[in-house]
């Protein structure tokens, strides 16, 4: 017998035994999933791979282990739970929490923890073990460089802007130009006044000159590609002076140019494209800081150009304001040594900020935004209750009647998007503006009452933000219809039209990778945990700006995967995969 039971535990540990086994299981759950069909040759050969790619894995190996277990319970348990809610959030009978607690489910998640566990396993060490090999660039002078990127991305996006000439315009594109037609008399803060003077100098220009709107749009939306391209460019030349070898630049410079997401958003007037853009150049402030203060020469006057960005940033979107705050208390926990230096300089922006957001917009009639729009989370959570007819008590149905009633907010509520609610004819925001301590209270005790509902609400309102089968819009490609009669006058031929079209097509492989906001958070959570092993604390620094958008997205995001909201991921995404590797413990000062 006790022969037998050691044969057995010999059998239980073998590896090629477990290797069978979880791939097996991996296998079933693919399967099981509808991704694969299960008496196809293809199939089979999947799991074949599966055994292969099992024995092939080194289990032992204690480099980023820990980090690997951790990464592959989080990203499973989001595939199953993400999965769920993208498929119940329409649902009002069933429950996304008691679906998750299910059988199913949990071989769901074992599958997908085996899948994702021997994934990382290879992955990770060696992503640690990445060195950039910095070598010797071939071309010396760094205007050279900015020039080469500059012209290579510029031709690159010259399709984007001839086929959907003279831009594309969705409706928010049109309330900022409403503004400038209108000569600011209805102007206000709902649009970032800032990005409205950002398009009116470019389209009065063009305007007086061709006497046409067209023209105005056309030399705005030039103008943002060239300042854009000229982001791109400078972080090209950012990594160049820290000898990054020129082959890894030419596939940031690839990157920028040939991915379709940075040539469609190039031509759209968006406030989120030169915020995405400006993010990025706070990005690399942030690694200058660190790298200053690895060298001891953290002093004001090197600061100057990051409080110079930061301004920019807090102006060209309202919610940035939020990111912004959530930077600067990291950058007190991390730099508490040079408190005095940061304390200076956050006084500078906050002190900007609200002073021109209070008193000087006052003195310009420039309207406040709804309160609608910082409350679209709350309204969404109560929302789902109505949806769901949970039974209000009399006092909370009348409280929730004077806000908007209870039925036209059931029959109103979109899981995805908050407006349906809070740009209802029926919502009144006079009533909360006056009653807010009362609301708040009403609100606190539903989610008290009902917590798995709120939960469930939340969840499935930031879906797009954390789970990556997310299928949601991503670009504009065309001009919404509009009072002035303008329409797109494409340049191109019908071919070249449909093929920048099927360019964002989700159906396209490969491609539709990139429309992907959750895997873009995994991809920099994964290197943030890296520069973190790598750099220490400071390593977190250069990623704490896109981590604070997320963040403000996860909180009061009005669309649950608006891509838009979030393009700064992108448009930071090179610099942030190359952080680990910057050598920001002991880089020498760079001027």
């Amino acid at each position: 017998m006790k022969q037998f039971l050691e044969k057995i535990k010999l059998i239980l540990t073998n590896k090629v035994f477990l290797s069978v086994i979880m791939a097996c299981l991996t296998y079933y759950v693919v399967c099981m999933t509808g991704v694969i069909k299960t008496y196809d040759v293809v199939s089979w050969l999947v799991f074949f791979c599966l055994i292969i790619l099992y024995l092939k894995t080194d289990f032992l190996d204690k480099k980023m282990k820990k980090e690997t277990i951790i990464f592959s319970i989080l990203f499973a348990f989001i595939i199953v739970f993400g999965g769920i809610a993208y498929d119940l959030q329409e649902n009002a009978e069933l429950s996304v929490f008691k679906e998750l607690l299910t059988f199913k489910s949990l071989i769901k998640f074992i599958g997908i923890f085996n899948l994702l566990f021997v994934i990382l396993k290879n992955v990770l060490p060696k992503l640690y073990d990445f060195s950039l090999d910095n070598k010797k660039s071939k071309i010396k002078k760094s205007w050279v460089v900015f020039i080469i990127s500059f012209i290579v991305i510029l031709l690159a996006w010259l399709p984007y802007f001839l086929t959907f000439f003279p831009g594309t315009l969705s409706p928010d594109s049109f309330l900022e130009l409403d503004i400038i037609v209108n000569n600011f008399s209805s102007i206000s803060d709902h649009h970032p006044v800032l990005h409205v003077l950002f398009i009116a100098l470019p389209y009065n220009i063009g305007f007086k000159l061709f006497g046409s709107m067209i023209a105005g749009i056309a030399l705005a939306t030039v103008s943002q590609m060239i300042i854009l391209a000229s982001i791109f460019s400078s972080l090209i030349v950012f990594l160049h002076n820290r000898k990054v070898n020129d082959f890894i630049l030419l596939i940031i410079t690839l990157f920028y140019a040939v991915v379709p997401m940075h040539g469609y958003y190039s031509i759209v007037m968006w406030k989120d494209v030169i915020f995405s853009g400006l993010l990025l150049l706070l990005t690399m402030q942030l690694v200058k800081i660190v790298e200053k203060e690895k060298k001891q020469k953290l002093k004001f006057k090197n600061i100057i150009g990051f409080i110079v960005v930061s301004i920019l940033c807090v102006f060209f979107r309202n919610n940035a304001i939020y990111m912004y705050v959530i930077l600067a208390i990291i950058t007190f926990i991390i730099f508490k040594k040079h408190w005095k230096v940061f304390a200076a300089g956050f006084c500078i922006v906050f002190g900007v900020y609200f002073i021109v957001k209070g008193p000087i917009f006052n003195y310009f009639n420039v309207k406040k935004s709804a309160s609608a729009e910082y409350i679209g989370m709350p309204l969404q959570q109560i929302g789902r209750m109505a949806f769901k007819n949970v039974q209000f008590t009399k006092d909370e149905k009348e409280l929730i009647d004077k806000l908007i009633p209870v039925e036209t907010m059931a029959v109103s509520y979109n899981p995805r998007v908050s407006d349906g609610i809070k740009f209802n004819d029926s919502y009144n925001g006079d009533v909360f503006d006056d009653n807010k301590i009362e609301y708040l209270k009403l609100y606190l005790n539903l989610v008290k009452k009902y917590p798995s509902i709120a939960l469930e609400a939340y969840s499935i309102s930031t879906l797009g933000y954390w789970y990556p089968g997310v299928e949601y819009w991503s670009v504009a490609n065309n001009i919404w219809e509009n009072d002035y009669g303008i329409d797109t006058q494409s340049k191109t031929s019908d071919s070249v039209k449909n093929f920048l079209t099927d360019l964002e097509s989700r159906s396209t492989p490969v491609l539709n990778i990139e429309w992907s906001i959750g895997l873009c958070f995994w991809i920099i959570l994964i290197f943030g945990t890296i520069s973190v092993k790598k750099n220490g604390l400071k390593g977190l620094y250069p990623f704490v700006a896109v981590f604070g958008i997320w963040l403000t997205m996860m909180v009061a995001s009005p669309v649950f995967g608006e891509f838009r909201y979030v393009y700064g991921a992108y448009t930071c995404l090179p610099l942030l995969m190359l952080c680990p590797y910057l050598n920001l413990r002991n880089h020498p000062n760079k001027k």
